[in-house]
């Protein structure tokens, strides 16, 4: 049996990086300030209850039978094993979980297309770098008119990869954001878990909403 658990997440401040100041400022405006910090903390909290749960669920699976996809990582070996310790040590709960796997022994398979993450980013970058709100706008539409095309295709990719690699025996775990639709991509003998553990009202609303602020 194939299996996969599949965890729809939402980052925390650490994995956003330069775009989780404009994100807290654009929730805060929307939500409030004190409901989106409330927001926030309980996203981190999440987190901690995912940790948990794949601790309970991977008990009794051998390591070296586990592997790792993860949202927006095109690289693997030393490369990604750097990227993951670096993430891991600047406060992502998401890496951190993921390096705890892979001391143990999982291993991190490619997941993403490289091409396509780098169009996405460098179209998010515009919205995040526009110093007035006429290039915020002009920069946020240019980025919604291929968004839906650009997921697609990166959900198509990410099913294939896990189609392709994992193997009878094996327990996948993927960490992957709410607007993603990747388990309906993917092959009838790959037994899906969906870990659902982001549960306060904000988190709930963007989980359902994927793509709003």
């Amino acid at each position: 049996m194939k299996r996969l658990l599949y965890i729809p997440m939402l980052h925390n401040q650490t994995d956003l990086g330069s775009l989780g100041g404009r994100l807290s400022i654009e929730g805060g405006k929307k939500y409030g300030i004190s409901n989106w910090q409330e927001h926030v903390e309980q996203v981190d909290k999440s987190w901690h209850r995912i940790d948990a749960e794949i601790s309970r669920l991977i008990r009794r699976i051998s390591p070296g039978k586990i592997k790792i996809y993860q949202d927006g990582l095109p690289a693997v070996d030393e490369v990604g094993r750097k990227i993951v310790q670096e993430a891991a040590k600047s406060g992502s709960i998401n890496y951190r979980i993921i390096d705890d796997l892979m001391v143990r022994g999982a291993k991190l398979e490619i997941a993403e297309n490289k091409e396509l993450l780098l169009r996405e980013y460098f179209l998010l970058t515009d919205i995040a770098k526009a110093e007035t709100p006429e290039d915020a706008l002009k920069a946020y539409q240019d980025y919604q008119k291929v968004a839906q095309e650009l997921l697609n295709d990166r959900d198509t990719h990410i099913a294939n990869q896990i189609n392709a690699t994992l193997a009878n025996g094996e327990t996948g775990i993927a960490f992957f954001g709410a607007a993603h639709a990747i388990t309906g991509k993917l092959n009838k003998d790959i037994k899906v878990t969906v870990i659902q553990m982001f549960t306060d009202d904000i988190s709930r609303f963007l989980l359902n909403n994927p793509g709003q602020a």
